[in-house]
């Protein structure tokens, strides 16, 4: 290990963990560690999982960091997480147990770091270049263990204090899956989902008993033949898609977890999959305990766009027309935050299924389902070249088609944030489209991939096109935009937001800068430079008194970031400087490089 810069090298005293925990149904039999969290009351002194809480919200009750004070925060430490200066990508968000901090890196080593120190008390490597390439989505602390999923589809339990390997399993045999998300964990069972829908895989959920690893029960997100839903595919599409990206959501009340499910595949030739093609770009329910289906909601019918269910739900408990209701809520690639109730799936405030164009060629859906409610990015794409132009839903088949959203579009997996505080959802997005073509002509055993007839694979961002963002607040009681920012760079693919009680929302900025932004209206009240793009979802802690802020800045090939290898912790009064800019992104998608004759 090398830290970097330090400000302090005092001793850590161990925080104790003081949310009062609530006895649900299911109640607890194994420890979570130190502390479990209680889902439905967001994290104060820990930030025990990637999503704060069971809820997904990312809110956190500290408010010493506050719109007041927000000036005077600093660089406390930072460090180098793979000790060279450039790692992989760093997708994960810092958990923080009882003054330790867990990352995952995008080699796929697992560090426990001391929180005001930056010291790190041990690294896992793993043993195999199969378990090492890829991002992560970071680890879950419970029943004295670290885990975590690995891109050769092992998920791994490491032993709190030494790192040191406890039990593997092996998720799934498919050769061309791969876990992203981070575990989730309740109750003695651990939860994670299996991707890689963009190509041979079919995608899976499923929990593990944590003493042991062993699976309890699995289930697959494209049901098989003669199964319930299975009508919904044409002969045996139903091998390929549904990949889960991210980590599920969770109501120990209720006795279900929410899975958002990706994209059909081949991800934009529907003739060879006929149908609705469920569960693909849906949200799911299953009973945690066993893992049978309880409902589902898909966002978009036939996909052909790859607007998968990519980002994490987001559970909330709110008013509606003076009733107290549960609900779930999802923001789309589409632009669409989708706002159901969580103990059926039914729509909150409503959807109109609305007739969209045709293309019999690749067997598109007579209706999609639009929302009541307002869109936090554009319903089409601003002119570009000689392109055919394409809004939402547009079929496409031999020729180029524009189409806005794009594949990277909307919200595609960076985390939106719920205050309990404001009642609002506060969603990043991106402003970027896409240019379609179909046409796939063969499926490659040996890579597990669609090949396309001319090469390419579907889909380019197009030379020229815009590159841009928005942070929207949106109130769920009506789908209604409260206010909007037009961000300089996308939000959909990168940090995604962190609120707090000290009115503050918190990003990684794709230039490197981590921002705090006004709750209120969005305005920026402070930024620091981490010297690489800072698209690690941010977290935030209490040590001895202090409330702390953590993140990762690695860059992301999709936003064209400046990569990095950096770890960052800050608090009031920090003092180390700021770090010297990378290269700064681009605002329009830049032409290819050209081939060398």
């Amino acid at each position: 290990m090398r830290v970097l810069r330090s400000e302090s090298g005092r001793k850590v005293t161990g925080a104790l963990m003081a949310i009062a925990l609530c006895v649900l149904a299911g109640a607890l039999t194994h420890s979570a560690g130190p502390a479990t969290p209680n889902w439905n009351r967001p994290p104060t002194l820990d930030f025990p999982l990637a999503g704060g809480s069971y809820s997904n919200q990312r809110y956190s009750a500290l408010s010493q960091i506050n719109r007041s004070n927000i000036t005077k925060l600093g660089g406390v430490w930072s460090m180098l997480v793979e000790e060279r200066g450039r790692g992989g990508t760093l997708d994960g968000t810092p958990v923080v147990v009882d003054g330790v901090m867990y990352v995952t890196t995008g080699a796929r080593n697992v560090l426990a770091i001391d929180v005001k120190t930056g010291t790190v008390k041990w690294r896992y490597r793993p043993e195999s270049e199969e378990g090492k390439t890829g991002a992560n989505k970071g680890v879950v602390v419970a029943d004295g263990k670290v885990l975590f999923g690995r891109r050769d589809n092992m998920l791994i339990a490491l032993d709190q204090q030494t790192g040191r390997v406890v039990w593997q399993t092996r998720t799934t045999t498919q050769r061309a899956a791969y876990s992203s998300a981070a575990p989730v964990y309740y109750d003695g069972l651990v939860f994670i989902g299996v991707a890689g829908g963009d190509g041979a895989v079919r995608g899976e959920v499923a929990a593990y008993d944590v003493k042991t690893g062993k699976q309890v029960w699995k289930f697959s997100t494209i049901p098989g033949p003669g199964e319930p839903f299975s009508g919904t595919w044409e002969a045996d599409a139903h091998r390929w898609g549904g990949g889960v990206w991210n980590h599920v959501a969770l109501d120990p009340d209720l006795g279900m977890i929410y899975v958002g499910v990706g994209n059909a595949g081949p991800d934009t030739d529907g003739r060879l999959r006929g149908g609705d093609n469920l569960f693909t770009a849906s949200i799911l329910a299953l009973d945690l305990r066993t893992g049978a289906y309880k409902w589902h909601f898909q966002e978009v019918h036939h996909d052909l766009w790859d607007y998968d269910a990519a980002s994490p739900p987001v559970l909330a408990d709110i008013t509606y027309r003076g009733r107290p209701r549960k609900v779930l809520m999802h923001p789309g690639k589409t632009g669409f935050l989708y706002i159901l109730d969580r103990t059926n799936g039914k729509p909150l405030i409503g959807v109109e299924e609305k007739p969209v164009r045709q293309e019999a060629r690749i067997k598109t859906a007579k209706t999609q389902p639009f929302p009541v409610g307002d869109r936090f990015v554009p319903l089409c794409p601003e002119p570009l070249g000689a392109y055919e132009q394409g809004c939402l839903f547009t079929p496409f088949w031999d020729k180029p088609v524009l189409i806005f959203p794009g594949t990277s579009g909307g919200n595609a997996w960076a985390p939106m944030t719920f205050s309990p505080q404001t009642s609002l959802a506060y969603i990043p997005a991106s402003v970027m489209s896409t240019v379609y073509t179909s046409k796939y002509d063969e499926f490659d055993e040996t890579t597990g991939t669609f090949k396309k007839i001319g090469g390419g694979d579907g889909f380019v961002r197009p030379p020229g096109a815009q590159r841009s963002g928005t942070l929207t607040a949106m109130d769920p009681t009506t789908g209604k935009i409260v206010w909007q920012k037009q961000t300089r760079y996308p939000m959909g693919t990168g940090s995604g937001l962190l609120s707090t009680a000290g009115g503050l929302i918190f990003h990684g900025e794709s230039d490197g800068n981590l921002v705090a932004y006004d709750i209120r209206n969005g305005e920026e009240l402070w930024k620091f430079q981490t010297g690489a793009g800072a698209n690690g979802p941010v977290s935030t802690f209490e040590a001895d008194g202090e409330q702390y802020v953590a993140v990762m800045a690695g860059g992301n090939n999709i936003l064209l970031s400046p990569r990095g290898d950096f770890l960052w912790t800050f608090k009031l009064g920090g003092t180390l400087p700021e770090a010297p800019p990378g290269r700064q992104p681009p605002l329009i998608h830049p032409a290819p490089p050209q081939r060398q004759p």
